[in-house]
């Protein structure tokens, strides 16, 4: 059997699907937003329909030049195994020692709290930012003549971030709680990581070949022998971490005016808060899942492989033979075959 590995990057694009028996208000949220959605494109005709979103392709599907494709997906759901919180911590003061004495205080103390927390020095790193001097303005004003502004030293501002290591989620909100006693509020991001990222991987290779081997085995059973094709393969590899899976929405319900009552009235809208959620990769399009159950939030390997089986040409070949024959007419006019070798 022939075999060619094309390393092709096949696209995946994945679509919010909400399935479950709750359906949550970020589903009502979105649901009203579509209706709307809709109502306004039948209003404006040019309004740009909502992009598509395209399932990742599976199964098998016979071709039309007499091959079979078929496309498995594994997904593999791990937990972190450490996490980056980076906090950054912001001072402003008058001089630049000052700057520099009040920051530094603020920092120990809050690099000392986490010490208290079981956190080593190994696992925080100060990251210095930067460090500016600030202006304003100063106005005066003169007899016969425009206003001045002039801009003169204001003070110094001082950034530093705090880069801090840690291995149980849980402990985020005491270092949180630690980070407020120096007022520090801005929590920028947290990162995660996963060790042996490769043998994740692997398995989902592994478990991707074998998956193809049982389907094999399935068409041997039906007189279909895959293994005598022409074979081209393609896979891809591909990660989301939960960074880049939060979604924000609004839960509300508004009552409707219609126009009468918006031109004779004023309309004071409220303010509506923002909120976020972790939103996993759906399994559902995924022939195989491992740790499918996921309780906080998780990093999402996955693995696609794409192999397409030429089949043999099932015309019969026609072969055609040409014989000859040799033939001798003497000078009487008899007619004699020869047989020449």
């Amino acid at each position: 059997m022939r075999k060619q590995l094309i390393p092709l990057a096949i696209g995946l694009c994945l679509g919010v699907q909400i399935e479950a028996q709750v359906m949550g208000n970020y589903a009502e949220q979105k649901k009203q937003s579509n209706e709307y959605n809709q109502q306004q494109q039948q209003l404006n005709s040019n309004v740009a329909p909502n992009a598509q979103y395209r399932s990742i392709p599976r199964s098998a599907k016979l071709q039309d030049d007499n091959s079979i494709e078929v496309t498995i997906n594994t997904l593999s759901n791990q937990r972190a195994s450490s996490y980056t919180a980076v906090f950054t911590i912001l001072q402003v003061a008058r001089t630049a020692d000052e700057t520099n004495t009040q920051l530094n205080n603020r920092l120990n103390s809050f690099v000392n709290d986490l010490k208290g927390l079981g956190i080593p020095e190994t696992d925080i790193y100060i990251d210095m930012v930067n460090f500016l001097p600030k202006y304003e303005y100063d106005v005066s004003k003169k007899i016969f003549s425009k206003k001045t502004l002039t801009e003169i030293p204001k003070g110094f501002e001082l950034q530093k971030n705090v880069h801090i290591r840690y291995s149980k989620p849980s402990i985020l909100d005491q270092i949180v709680t630690a980070a407020a006693k120096q007022e520090i509020y801005d929590i920028v991001k947290v990162d995660y990581f996963v060790k042996e990222q490769q043998q994740v991987y692997q398995q989902l290779r592994n478990l991707s070949f074998d998956y193809l081997k049982n389907i094999k085995e399935s068409y041997a059973k039906m007189g279909i022998h895959l293994d005598s094709a022409y074979v081209i393969t393609a896979e891809n590899a591909w990660v989301a971490y939960p960074t880049n899976r939060y979604e924000s929405y609004q839960a509300f319900s508004t009552q409707s005016l219609d126009a009468t009552e918006k031109n004779n009235s004023v309309v004071q809208p409220a303010d509506k808060p923002t909120l976020r959620f972790y939103n996993a990769v759906a399994a559902n399009d995924y022939d195989i899942v491992i740790n499918p159950e996921i309780l906080e939030p998780a990093v999402q390997f996955s693995y696609n492989l794409a192999v397409r089986f030429k089949m043999p040409d099932a015309k019969p070949k026609i072969k055609t033979e040409i014989k000859k024959e040799f033939i001798l007419v003497t000078p009487t006019g008899e007619v004699k075959s020869l047989k020449i070798e």
